[in-house]
């Protein structure tokens, strides 16, 4: 049956297809006060003492100082723009922490605007301002965050909400919510059909691109899972009144499916961790309603939910100035997850390290958390085996400790990946609470705009050669996948002392024909010395090698001085990092500042400089101190027959580079 047909069919057409067995029986009865998606009535004390729990409770502050005078003016805003994508959910935004206070604490105020609220969104012709050729609307983000806000709220008000307005209600959910959901799964899964994806005529210079692949893009990333899990709870809050209920449920459980098998066998997400959250606590909704509901499916079949957890801790990197949760960066990632997710795991699998993570690694903004964490599981720290980490993703992540001054250094090598940076072989460190070897946030969307080069190589921790980075898009797909690959040949866990080769030279042939070999091997010597061996061959013409190194300095407080014998630092406010460079070949150091305007940021470098041949291979080494301790270089590099001594405050250390890739031993650490 093709979608027109289903979505065509009226009256009793489907009302013979019986309900899923999961199901029977345990449906709540008609009415908003019997229609569980979020919560059970026994609930409500765990969750209000939610709001006075360390992790949440300043959240729940910001909440209650949402005001319903807010929300007219919200309403007034969009009105005058009719910009879907920025102010169109921005009252809504404002009703869902609303309804969270009310749930906590009743207030006839809060419930008349609530009301108010749910009345303006009916009135609204659709919710989102995506189109395909067919002039469907579809339901990618906006109307997916309609669905479930209008529902939560629902639920809040129980049968505040008059059996007119509910049905109404109801009626919007499958029309404009569950429908846009569906088309948008369905095009996902017959990518290869063009719809025509589009913006609507008052968006279309939001972004410059073409969809012409979106709907295989989309439907291999985050953005599958919004769709999915508005569709299943829609699904949920239909059944028994929309005769299509059933057939979008299990759509919709097809759906979840195929978004848990985008996690790999670890339980890391290849989007980075802010995706992963944004992932999980879409899906997570929809899980908690089936199982609210009655519905009982292993989702731990289908996604390694403790890997998770370990993926969550292992992305950490102490904390930014404001408190908030500091983390490895890579990709689009801005932000760790909420404390809804690792406690909805817990609680479902037992894991002994969710309550930590959600206490120490989370960044509460959502209703979810409340609902979700769980004070009575236990409080564990982490296991020491997540120190030094090679996922399947072939990213690195090194650290000393999980207190915020502890070090870390995290590595990138893999594969493409929507929201992906050209950033292979880049990496980051972080000493004392410093990020002295930076990975920019950030980076623009959209290639019109000057943040673009943020994604590029020449914005990373990572090698140009002859004044170029590796291969990557030209933007005109968005923030889709390239064809850049690197490869870890080797992983070498010493405790404290780990290192690894990984292999970039696939991601820089494609646009360099003259490529043959672009190795970097770390040494990471906790927690202050870091040596890397940078080998590039190439064949037929010689050309320039650079190494790129960025301090922080979104707070303008990045330093960085040259020294004398190819000797730099780089200086932040509470560590610095002092550097020495070897090379067989001539080399030269410089500092210069990524080319963008002043109003995108202020970038600075270090770079050092190969000059024109065949084989490069440039020794960096970087021992970080904390300020008010003596900065000088007290390791030494030294050339030797076939390699490269080393001898450092932390490490002695020969490394032999003759070989297909470099050969480490260590003397003493």
């Amino acid at each position: 049956m093709n979608r027109r047909k289903l979505l065509q069919l009226g009256g009793t057409s489907i009302l013979f297809t019986p309900l899923l067995p999961s199901l029977k029986g345990a449906m709540a009865p008609s009415g908003t006060s019997g229609s569980r998606l979020f919560f059970l009535p026994q609930d409500l004390p765990r969750i209000r003492a939610n709001t006075a729990v360390p992790v949440l409770r300043p959240l729940y502050q910001t909440f209650k100082k949402t005001h319903p005078e807010q929300v007219k003016p919200a309403i007034r805003t969009f009105l005058d723009s009719g910009d879907i994508v920025y102010d169109f959910p921005a009252p809504l935004r404002l009703m869902n922490q609303m309804a969270l206070v009310h749930l906590v604490e009743p207030d006839p105020a809060l419930e008349r605007t609530l009301l108010e609220g749910i009345r303006f969104y009916l009135n609204q012709p659709k919710w989102d301002y995506f189109l395909d050729k067919e002039n469907h609307v579809l339901g990618i983000q906006r109307a997916s965050y309609t669905t479930k806000r209008l529902l939560w709220i629902r639920e809040v008000l129980g049968d505040a909400i008059d059996e007119d307005l509910d049905q109404e209600l109801l009626a919007s959910i499958a029309e404009k919510g569950c429908i846009a959901c569906f088309h948008t799964l369905d095009d996902m899964d017959n990518w290869a059909h063009d719809h025509g994806w589009d913006f609507d005529e008052n968006h279309t210079d939001f972004y410059k691109i073409s969809m012409e692949r979106w709907p295989m893009i989309l439907g291999a990333n985050n953005l599958r899972a919004a769709p999915t899990a508005a569709l299943g709870m829609g699904a949920l809050a239909l059944q028994g009144q929309d005769s299509r209920a059933n057939a979008w449920l299990k759509h919709a459980i097809d759906s979840s499916r195929k978004v848990l098998h985008l996690f790999s066998p670890d339980g890391s997400y290849f989007e980075g961790l802010s995706y992963a959250d944004y992932t999980l606590r879409t899906l997570f909704s929809f899980f908690e309603a089936y199982e609210l509901q009655g519905g009982q499916v292993d989702w731990g079949n289908d996604a390694n939910l403790d890997g998770v957890i370990d993926f969550i801790l292992t992305m950490q990197m102490g904390r930014h100035l404001d408190g908030k949760p500091d983390i490895v960066n890579y990709s689009d990632a801005r932000s760790s997850v909420g404390a809804g997710i690792p406690s909805w795991i817990g609680r479902k699998t037992g894991n002994r390290y969710a309550r930590w993570a959600a206490d120490h690694c989370s960044n509460p903004r959502m209703f979810m958390d409340f609902l979700w964490y769980d004070s009575e599981l236990p409080l564990v720290s982490p296991s020491p085996a997540l120190k030094n980490v090679h996922n399947d993703l072939d990213w690195i992540l090194c650290r000393t400790g999980w207190e915020p001054n502890d070090a870390y250094l995290a590595f990138k090598s893999g594969g493409p990946a929507n929201h992906e940076h050209a950033d292979r072989n880049s990496f980051i460190y972080k000493y004392n609470g410093e990020r002295l070897l930076n990975d920019h946030f950030g980076a623009a969307y959209d290639w019109r705009h000057d943040g673009w080069p943020i994604r590029l190589t020449r914005g990373h921790n990572c090698v140009l050669i002859d004044g170029k980075g590796h291969t990557y898009h030209d933007g005109s797909e968005g923030t889709n996948d390239s064809q850049a690959y690197a490869t870890v040949l080797n992983f070498e866990d010493r405790g404290g002392v780990v290192w690894w080769t990984s292999d970039a030279t696939a991601a820089y042939l494609i646009d360099n024909l003259h490529v043959f070999k672009v190795l970097r091997t770390v040494i990471f010597a906790k927690p202050e010395t870091v040596i890397l061996i940078d080998q590039v061959q190439l064949r037929y013409r010689p050309q320039t090698v650079d190494l790129r190194f960025y301090p922080d300095n979104a707070d303008g407080q990045g330093r960085i001085s040259l020294g004398p014998s190819l000797t730099a630092s780089i200086r932040r406010p509470a560590a610095s990092l002092s550097i020495q460079t070897a090379s067989e070949n001539g080399l030269t150091t410089g500092i210069g500042k990524l080319d963008v305007p002043p109003e995108t940021g202020d970038f600075p470098f270090l770079e050092i400089r190969s000059g024109e041949t065949l084989n490069h291979e440039i020794i960096t080494l970087f021992e970080a101190t904390r300020t008010g301790k003596s900065a000088s270089i007290a390791g030494t590099v030294s050339a030797i027959e076939g390699g490269w001594r080393f001898k450092s405050r932390r490490l002695d250390a020969t490394v032999y580079t003759t070989g297909p890739r470099p050969e480490v031993q260590i003397i003493a650490s």
